[in-house]
């Protein structure tokens, strides 16, 4: 469903022609000679916004690979359990980040010093946004599921106030709330309403808002690294989601769906991997910038991918997707330059202080007054009027 919103059939396509090794060499050996255009252009831009940009690219190629390869796990092969696909890559997550810290000696002490508490909370936010995300699509159609889920920047707007992880101004209030407001007008479609539906939207939508939110959190006011962040969050996650996992796995063993690994263990190991890898790129998008900006730019990238499928597949595109995608990448051009503003603003501010402060903290000089003069001269007079006596 999601693939269809976001027009990755003719991805998917290519996938099935190419076969999943050959998908990942294409991926690594596109993801090179972008590197290479990125480094021929380094003394050009600012090597700061060259490691965003390059952040924000992998996230780009790695959400739109993993959808497409679950998609093709779950439809085409046969193995329709999102719980575990999802359980999957939250597990390979672990294995990874746990073989990374130990094998190159990445220091954990940061997160030692987190509470259980707030780490059980994100590990539960992350696994409640996976499960309850799957099961609106019971009850409501995609075109209503993509509008509910136009408007969760706003939640993120209110946890971040209500956690004290950051206070956003009123611009940056208006853009979120035009991008999503726009977003919602690309999805417009049949309103087929359940209470049901919409509660499980709101949950999910809640949860996941909360999960990143916390997780600026941790990564930036308790200076946690992101492969130390998923090092602790990722087996409380799937922790989490074993009781969800018991309810699919009756029906798995019932059906011998479990056959399907043996026959295609490439699929699903690429499709783990590509669950670490959409984590590990998401947590350094939100590190290197927050959760909002990650937020957004999720919603410009399934914009993005509609408008490129018109463009360069023939995908039909209605005037009313054209005019809320049109407005989506508006609104998120307009939500950059605010943020810029107000990060020049608060480093120029900061610079000011600091300034001030070593200012106010250099020793007076000692002002060079008239008895200052005398008491001078009579020093110096008065070794010559001993030698005279």
């Amino acid at each position: 469903m999601l693939t269809k919103q976001m027009r990755l059939d003719h991805y998917a396509e290519t996938y099935h022609q190419l076969g999943p090794l050959k998908s990942v060499l294409t991926l690594l050996t596109l993801l090179g000679l972008i590197t290479m255009c990125i480094r021929t252009f380094y003394k050009r831009v600012s090597g700061e916004l060259l490691v965003t940009l390059m952040y924000v690219l992998l996230y780009f190629v790695a959400s739109p690979f993993a959808i497409v390869i679950n998609k093709v796990l779950m439809k085409d092969y046969g193995f329709g359990y999102p719980v575990m696909v999802s359980a999957l890559g939250q597990s390979t997550t672990a294995v990874c980040s746990a073989a990374v810290v130990k094998g190159f000696g990445l220091s954990v002490e940061n997160g030692r010093h987190v509470g259980l508490k707030s780490l059980a909370t994100l590990g539960g936010a992350s696994a409640f946004a996976l499960v309850l995300g799957q099961y609106p699509y019971l009850y409501l159609t995609v075109a209503f599921i993509q509008m509910l889920k136009a408007f969760s920047p706003t939640y993120m707007i209110f946890f971040l106030y209500c956690l004290g992880v950051e206070q956003p101004s009123r611009a940056v209030i208006g853009c979120v709330l035009g991008l999503s407001l726009f977003t919602a007008v690309a999805s417009a479609g049949e309103v087929n309403f359940h209470l049901v539906g919409v509660l499980f939207m709101a949950a999910a939508s809640g949860s996941d808002a909360v999960r990143l939110v916390l997780a600026q959190k941790l990564l930036t006011n308790h200076k946690m690294a992101p492969m130390e962040t998923l090092y602790y969050i990722s087996p409380l996650c799937v922790l989490w989601m074993v009781p969800f996992i018991l309810l699919e796995l009756p029906v798995a063993l019932k059906h011998d769906s479990f056959s399907i690994v043996t026959d295609h263990p490439l699929l699903f190991i690429g499709a783990g991997c590509s669950g670490f890898f959409v984590n590990i790129t998401s947590f350094l998008l939100v590190k290197r910038t927050s959760s909002m900006t990650f937020k957004l730019l999720t919603m410009m990238r399934n914009g993005g991918l509609v408008l490129a499928s018109g463009l360069f597949f023939g995908e039909t595109i209605t005037r009313l997707e054209a005019f809320g995608y049109g407005g989506l990448m508006l609104c998120f051009g307009l939500y950059t330059y605010v943020k810029a503003n107000e990060s020049a603003a608060a480093a120029a501010a900061s610079k000011g202080a600091v300034v001030q402060a070593l200012v106010s903290s250099a020793p007076e000089e000692r002002p060079l007054t008239d008895d200052a003069s005398s008491d001078d001269a009579q020093e110096d007079t008065g070794p010559k009027e001993r030698s005279r006596v």
